[in-house]
């Protein structure tokens, strides 16, 4: 019988993190820290798939590893799906590599945002001297917003008065006018 996958109960959590990851390519390290294994069961995951070979590393294309753990997912026998992916591997890619985005950004926050931006609830103020400047605090800003839009919005959203129902204006003017009218009484009297 063969050993349970153990990285198959966080799929789509692995799933998610790859598609979502600027990185275009993965070694045999991302491997054991995404699917948390130990190098050799990494190094073997890495030979199953299509590589690209950039120096004496194979790395695997970020679009190579979504389209494999898709299958995974859509599977019934996930041992035989990787009995088929062994014998379809077409073996180390010879076409050059473009662009290598070597590791992710880390996320932005609320704190990692520039000097240069002021920010109170309904106002922002950005000081540069140049357009350079600008575009950088403004694309740090970008970065923040597709983080974290939430909490974003709950900091600097300017605060909106609560809304008032036509018939709580209405009682409230009918409370003021009994109030002016107890008021002309008691001076009456």
């Amino acid at each position: 019988m063969p050993r349970p996958i153990s990285w198959l109960p966080r799929l789509h959590e692995i799933r998610r993190s790859v598609a979502n990851s600027v990185r275009s390519h993965y070694g045999r390290r991302e491997f054991e820290q995404i699917f948390e294994l130990q190098p050799r069961a990494a190094q073997k995951l890495v030979e199953m798939l299509p590589t690209v070979k950039i120096g004496t590393s194979l790395l695997v294309e970020r679009e190579a590893l979504v389209v494999f753990l898709d299958r995974v997912r859509e599977a019934d026998d996930v041992a035989a799906l990787f009995d088929k992916v062994r014998t379809e591997k077409a073996g180390v890619s010879r076409k050059k590599v473009r662009a290598l985005v070597p590791r992710d950004t880390e996320p932005a926050t609320l704190t990692s945002l520039p000097e240069s931006i002021a920010l109170s609830r309904g106002r922002m103020e950005v000081s540069f001297e140049t357009v350079e400047q600008l575009a950088e605090a403004m694309f740090a800003l970008a970065r923040v917003l597709e983080t974290d839009v939430d909490a974003f919005a709950q900091a600097y959203e300017p605060e909106k008065p609560p809304e008032v129902s036509e018939e709580a204006a209405e009682m409230d003017a009918l409370y003021a006018e009994l109030e002016e009218l107890k008021k002309e009484r008691a001076y009456r009297s």
